[in-house]
């Protein structure tokens, strides 16, 4: 027990370190490759997208370390409320669209492409349901955020910490991509250190209500620096 408690303890710093150290090594490279705009980086981020939402998901599902009466005041209870956690997955989702059209040029072609050769149907397709797809399927995230999640994976049984392990990693590595995309953009440190916060800081703040402990709130915030300034 005291050993797995130990893990626990250790689990987000490591995943964190290890996000700072992929980040030294191949963040550059990444965003290099984003800078190129292609179908296959819009792939990429789709998959690694529902990736996340299933780490946010399994971070949502893990039980508690305290009950309610010992966790009140660990977190803000309006910071977790529904209407807040619904903002913060809207923001996320529009931004994630956003980044997914500018990857297949979208943006650009909209002032090219004539209207008046488009038939009714394509002009649709194009300026509506385009977009709209993107945005429909980046929302998703509002039920994965704010939904009432029941909580049962179990602090005793042993799938606890590799299901932990992947929710904080699945998300971690969605932070990984979109830093790269938006240095791709070349946003400067002091954009992309907020942006980041606002898009990430929402599944560590469902983590700490989990495990409230500062040593996972100190590394998150050190791992968001760290990337924002590469």
């Amino acid at each position: 027990m005291k050993q797995s408690q130990m893990v626990l303890e250790a689990l987000a710093p490591v995943v964190d370190g290890t996000a700072v150290l992929l980040g030294f090594f191949f963040l550059a490279d990444m965003s290099a490759s984003f800078a190129q705009r292609r179908a296959t980086n819009v792939v990429t981020l789709t998959l690694v997208y529902f990736v996340f939402c299933v780490a946010v998901y399994l971070i949502r599902k893990l039980e508690p370390q305290l009950t309610a009466d010992e966790a009140r005041g660990t977190i803000p209870a309006w910071l977790t409320a529904r209407p807040t956690m619904t903002v913060l997955a809207v923001i996320f989702g529009l931004t994630l669209a956003v980044l997914l059209l500018n990857q297949l040029g979208y943006w650009e072609s909209i002032f090219i492409v004539d209207d008046r050769r488009l038939g009714a149907g394509e002009s649709s397709a194009f300026f509506v349901y385009a977009p709209g797809a993107f945005i429909a399927a980046a929302l998703f995230y509002i039920l994965v955020l704010s939904a009432p999640t029941r909580e049962t994976i179990l602090v005793q049984s042993r799938r606890y910490v590799p299901l932990a392990l992947v929710g904080l990693a699945g998300v971690n590595g969605m932070m990984l991509l979109l830093t790269a995309v938006l240095q791709s953009l070349l946003l400067p440190w002091y954009l992309l250190l907020p942006i980041l916060l606002l898009l990430f800081g929402p599944p560590r703040v469902w983590y700490l209500l989990k495990r409230p402990s500062f040593l996972p709130l100190i590394t998150f915030l050190l791992m968001v620096a760290f990337l924002a300034v590469m």
